[in-house]
């Protein structure tokens, strides 16, 4: 399969998103839309800028760096009816696209969300380099549905252990694994790599190195036992049902509060 890689507007690669990836949303700083064209078709989108800490995260990586040194790859999608290693074929194609549009631009970084159960095969593919790991979490709800933390936070004010089990939300702590692709010359990579406070290599995870741990889970007491079998997870982050969670656990509070000696339960 011949693809060719093109700047699309971001409108465009958003709603690409929206219709085929399962976060369907676009983080905000995205600064380069990419499109991957099967001849006039559109079939793959990638959206490069940063993540929520820009300067934080590559002055973590590569503490001599700066924001116009990097691009985080924020979303890569593309059609299921691709062919096998398609995505990896896409990502050396926006190597090139950078490297001479951009010229400025000396690392690529991503993660692989391994609470997808996704090791970073496609990054692997393409030759990235494996920084290791972090340790992240999200919640459940009832249905399955993926809720962030953040939203937690902003919708429902808090998200203490008390509350989220009032409301029905099981926490699911798992993987990410980071990933980085030079665009530098040889002796730059070389002192990049020894700055960097973290082991670059090509020492991949696999699918086993997906671990996860939920809490309330039958099988495990309290969360207290890790599994390699995938939780099953539905939607995209987004609290669908937030405003009617707070309200319930807000209403259930109230007699509490109005209830003489009775204190109000904190957790």
């Amino acid at each position: 399969m011949t693809y060719h890689v093109d700047p699309i507007p971001r409108s465009l690669m958003a709603s690409f998103v929206a219709a085929h990836h399962y976060a369907v949303r676009v983080p905000p700083h995205c600064l380069l839309s990419l499109g991957c064209f099967s001849d006039a078709d559109l079939v793959g989108v990638a959206s490069w800028g940063f993540g929520v800490r820009p300067r934080h995260t590559i002055q973590r990586l590569f503490p001599s760096l700066g924001t116009g040194d990097y691009y985080e790859l924020n979303r890569l999608c593309m059609l299921d009816s691709e062919p096998r290693n398609s995505e990896s074929q896409f990502l050396k194609l926006c190597r090139k696209f950078i490297r001479r549009h951009e010229p400025r631009r000396v690392v690529l970084f991503t993660w692989a969300d391994g609470m997808r159960g996704k090791p970073g095969y496609v990054y692997q593919a393409d030759n990235w380099l494996y920084g290791g790991f972090i340790r992240t979490e999200f919640y459940i709800t009832a249905e399955n549905e993926v809720v962030h933390p953040r939203q937690v936070i902003t919708r429902c004010g808090r998200r203490d252990r008390a509350f989220t089990r009032s409301v029905g939300l099981r926490r699911v702590r798992g993987r990410q694994f980071r990933y980085v692709r030079f665009l530098c010359d040889h002796a730059k990579r070389k002192r990049l790599l020894r700055e960097s406070p973290f082991q670059w290599g090509q020492d991949y995870p696999k699918r086993d190195d997906c671990i996860w741990t939920i809490e309330g889970d039958e099988r495990a007491a309290e969360g207290s036992r890790e599994s390699r079998e995938p939780p099953r997870f539905q939607g995209s982050g987004q609290f669908r049902h937030a405003a009617p969670l707070l309200a319930q656990a807000e209403a259930e509070e109230a007699p509490r509060q109005d209830t003489p000696g009775r204190s109000k339960e904190v957790g």
